[in-house]
């Protein structure tokens, strides 16, 4: 049986220490590979800080994923209940849950929460002081953490080399457009960011069936948390097929007020 989606995955990369953005003009030597989930900290895994992010110009798709205060509209205990969706003819998919707790709204705004990102065996680690003292939502995170472990799986590749092209492409080559979604039974205002890293890949016969792969990322102002949405699919070889792979995390559902726990340190 081929191993599914996210059963197992390393615990190699702090999650506060993710994802990276490629300096302009400074070629090879000025690609980072960490950046902080709440933009506190830009620089090499380990290493002092490499870019002040006050300075440095992000893209717009790296300010709006990495830099915003995704839970700045979140004033009180709640949880984000996600709904997590696999499918796709190249193996077998499956349903989960992620859920994050917001059990504290610290004095300068930023948050203290618990999550659980999937069940059972499936469920995956996280450091504790990634969810402590946060402004960004580190479901976003975890979730390409694992995407770039799943894609050296499907592959045979290297886990930092797909991190990276999609670092390059959300700095250089990402499309941000407005869109409307209907969240909990309303329409509101959101933006896509959509990115599709291994396009133009120089490598990419290594990885033929997953050069076209996509990434979409909806967010909106008016969703706790900010982000409504992470999408990923491979489209079907031919036009009309069924994608070979798609992923949905969703958005569902929204528990406001008291949380158990909330207000622990």
């Amino acid at each position: 049986m081929i191993e599914t989606r996210r059963s197992h995955w390393p615990a190699l990369v702090p999650l506060a220490l993710y994802l990276g953005v490629a300096c302009a003009g400074d070629g090879a030597a000025a690609d980072v590979d960490a950046i902080g989930v709440d933009g506190a900290t830009v620089g090499r895994l380990g290493e002092p800080v490499a870019v002040d992010e006050k300075e440095f110009k992000f893209s717009e798709a790296e300010t709006q994923l990495w830099l915003a205060d995704h839970l700045k509209n979140i004033t009180q205990p709640m949880r984000l209940k996600y709904e997590f969706i696999k499918s796709g003819s190249y193996e077998e998919g499956f349903s989960d849950v992620v859920t994050l707790d917001i059990r504290k709204v610290n004095d300068d705004g930023t948050k203290n929460a618990d999550m659980q990102f999937f069940s059972g065996e499936r469920a995956q680690p996280f450091t504790p002081d990634s969810v402590t003292e946060i402004r960004g939502n580190p479901v976003l995170g975890l979730y390409l953490r694992g995407d770039v472990y799943d894609m050296n799986r499907l592959t045979e590749g290297s886990w930092r080399y797909f991190q990276r092209r999609i670092k390059l492409a959300l700095s250089e080559a990402a499309l941000v457009e407005p869109v409307e979604i209907d969240f909990l039974g309303r329409k509101v205002k959101a933006r896509k960011i959509v990115i599709t890293p291994y396009l133009k890949d120089p490598h990419s016969a290594q990885f033929e069936q997953f050069t076209v792969k996509r990434y979409e990322f909806t967010l909106s102002d008016a969703v706790p948390g900010t982000i409504y949405q992470i999408r990923t699919v491979v489209p079907g070889p031919g036009q009309g097929d069924a994608p070979l792979l798609e992923e949905r995390l969703t958005l569902t559902r929204v528990d406001s007020g008291t949380v158990a726990g909330a207000g622990r340190q």
